[in-house]
């Protein structure tokens, strides 16, 4: 991750739910789900359920089912906090 890249917090098994703001303006909720596997939800789409997993410096986004939204993989983090 590089100086001016955003850095997204991440739940830990001590603090498991955090949220921050994105770019757009949305306070993203993350849940910890299990090790490097999180639920996104955001407060401007109710219906917005995704799962994020982690993996090194990279994340994958996984819409629900029946969540129309797109997904991803190789995303980092100044991708989230601009898509978020």
């Amino acid at each position: 991750m590089s100086a001016d890249e955003p850095a997204i917090p991440l739940p830990t098994a001590h603090e498991k739910e955090v949220s921050f703001l994105a770019r757009s303006g949305a306070v993203v909720t993350l849940r910890l789900i299990d090790t490097d596997r999180f639920e996104v939800k955001l407060d401007t789409r109710m219906d917005y359920t995704a799962t994020l997993l982690k993996s090194g410096d990279v994340y994958e986004l996984h819409p629900a089912p029946g969540v129309h939204a797109i997904g991803g993989t190789g995303l980092t983090a100044t991708d989230l906090y601009e898509r978020f």
